[in-house]
């Protein structure tokens, strides 16, 4: 009886470290500040389109998780900017939207 608890016990503990490692391997990038710049872009604002709200992102990428949006037609202050892996350029700055003012992080350089 006591083999069968301890073996369940094992293939229990097994099973969770391993889902444990797989769950870290598909977690979506962690987040990366203006350290991934890879061109100064400094001292200009962009503007959003109208009627679309771009993601602003933890990373330079859709893999990273969203923190917020700018505002339709919202100002975007440029501080630097990556490409990722796909060669898409990606805006790190500061929103000055109303709706996420003063909120640092990615935006897809071809929204604006």
């Amino acid at each position: 009886m006591r083999s069968a608890i301890r073996n369940a016990v094992m293939t229990t503990t097994a099973t969770s470290v391993l889902l444990g490692g797989i769950a870290a391997a598909v977690t979506p990038a962690s987040a990366v500040g203006s350290a991934g710049c890879t061109r100064n872009d400094r001292n200009h604002s962009v503007w959003g389109p109208n009627l679309e709200w771009p993601a602003i992102r933890t990373g330079p990428g859709v893999a990273y998780k969203k923190k917020g949006q700018l505002d339709s037609a919202g100002e975007f202050w440029v501080e630097c900017s990556a490409k990722n892996k796909y060669g898409n350029r990606w805006y790190y700055g500061k929103s000055l939207s109303s709706g996420s003012y003063g909120m640092k992080g990615w935006v897809a350089a071809s929204w604006f």
